[in-house]
C-alpha cells in the first residue's frame, strides 16, 4: 500500500464507502481507513433499514433536501449494485382523534419538502391496505416512497464496488490525529502515519 493519497476517508460506514464509490469514478488515488475490522461495524450496522420518504425532516433544512433526493435515488442505487431493495411505503397511525392533528402538521410539512404521493387515509382506508391493524385507528399518514434495505447489504456492496474500482481499505486502524505539514496533511494512526497529498 502506498503512503500517500489523494483523499482518505475516515470511516468504512455507509456513508464512507458511499463516498469512496463515488471518489472511484475519478482519476484520484483514495484511501478509506476504519478503526474496527470490516466495513459496516459502527452507526451503519444499528441502521434500522428504513428508507424515510422525507415527511419528517424540518423544511427548508439540508436534510429535508437529502432526505428527498436520497429516497428518489434508492431504486437506480440498489439496481446498479445489484441488491433488493423494496418501496413497501410506510403508515405513521394515529389512534385518537384528539391527536389528528399530529398527522396533519406531518403531512403539511412532507408535501412543503416535496414528498410525492402522500396521503392521510381514514380508518376504512387503513384498514383496507393493512387488515392487521389496530382497530383503534382513527388515521394513518400513508408515504408510498418509503422503502426497506438490509443496511449491512448496501453497506457492503458501496465498500466492494470501491474496491473494484480501485479504493484501498486499512482496516483495524484508529486515527489518532490529523495534522498540518506544509502542503502536505498527515494522518497520525495507531499503526504509523499516512500523508495527504
Amino acid at each position: 500500500m502506498d503512503n500517500s493519497f489523494d483523499v482518505i476517508i475516515i470511516g468504512a460506514g455507509v456513508t464512507g464507502c458511499a463516498v469512496a464509490r463515488e471518489l472511484s469514478r475519478y482519476d484520484c488515488s483514495v484511501l478509506v481507513i476504519e478503526k474496527d475490522e470490516d466495513v459496516c461495524c459502527g452507526t451503519s450496522k444499528a441502521n434500522s433499514g428504513i428508507v424515510h420518504a422525507g415527511y419528517d425532516a424540518k423544511p427548508g433544512t439540508l436534510k429535508a433536501k437529502m432526505n428527498i433526493r436520497g429516497n428518489e435515488m434508492m431504486t437506480s442505487l440498489c439496481e446498479e449494485l445489484d441488491i433488493p431493495f423494496k418501496r413497501i411505503g410506510s403508515l405513521v397511525v394515529c389512534t385518537d382523534e384528539s391527536l389528528r392533528s399530529g398527522i396533519e402538521d406531518l403531512y403539511a410539512r412532507g408535501i412543503t419538502n416535496g414528498v410525492p404521493d402522500l396521503k392521510i387515509l381514514e380508518y376504512d382506508e387503513v384498514r383496507e391496505l393493512e387488515p392487521n391493524i389496530s382497530d383503534d385507528v382513527v388515521c394513518a399518514l400513508y408515504a408510498p416512497t418509503a422503502g426497506v434495505i438490509c443496511p449491512f447489504r448496501l453497506n457492503i456492496a458501496l465498500a466492494e464496488c470501491a474496491a473494484q474500482n480501485g479504493v484501498e481499505f486499512k482496516f483495524d486502524t484508529q486515527v489518532t490525529n490529523i495534522r498540518s505539514a506544509g502542503d502536505q496533511w498527515i494522518i497520525d494512526h495507531s499503526t504509523g502515519i499516512i500523508c495527504l497529498i
